[in-house]
């Protein structure tokens, strides 16, 4: 059912089912139970790659602003930024075509903690971005040494990672810090 918070439940102009738009093509949703913030991230077309704050009744600009330019090379829009429209809180251009995405919490990387990972194809690696109230930082790209794309990255209960690859022997991965030995 509709929530009936929801921000367009009560025009008849717009579904009900909307919560915000202007979206190109989600590819990672991630609640950031912490700061109470959902972030999101994007493909944009030839660049254009977003990372979103998500919320309620807003217009995220597609395809009046954007960073990005069509597959055929030709201008989708003369705009990045428009009134009444959220601008991204990053960009990737050229694209890293992000696919999955998650807030870091837990005890294996404490460094970390509260930055967002997001998984890409293009760029096969994992984008860690460092959150400092409200800007966002790319910090470093994770994992390229695996060499094929990645899928997705979770956060496991012992705050461990997964990483799913996307290749037809795809894996699933797990990874976990290097502890030093005492040899």
């Amino acid at each position: 059912s509709v929530p009936a918070d929801n921000p367009f439940t009560d025009r008849s102009d717009a579904r009900p089912e909307i919560w915000s738009y202007g979206h190109r093509n989600v590819q990672g949703l991630a609640w950031d139970v912490d700061r109470a913030v959902l972030w999101q991230h994007e493909h944009g077309p030839r660049g254009g790659d977003e990372i979103n704050r998500i919320e309620a009744g807003t217009n995220y600009g597609w395809p009046i602003a954007t960073q990005g330019i069509d597959y055929s090379g030709a201008t989708i829009s003369p705009f990045e930024s428009r009134p009444g429209m959220v601008d991204p809180e990053l960009v990737w251009t050229p694209s890293i075509a992000p696919s999955g995405l998650e807030v870091y919490r837990g005890e294996q990387f404490p460094a970390w903690q509260g930055d967002l990972l997001a998984s890409a194809l293009v760029s096969r690696d994992v984008r860690r971005i460092t959150v400092d109230g409200e800007d966002l930082t790319e910090a470093e790209p994770l994992f390229g040494e695996i060499g094929d794309r990645l899928r997705d990255v979770a956060v496991a209960p012992d705050g461990s990672l997964y990483l799913l690859t996307d290749a037809p022997d795809g894996r699933v991965l797990r990874v976990v810090p290097v502890r030093a030995t005492d040899g």
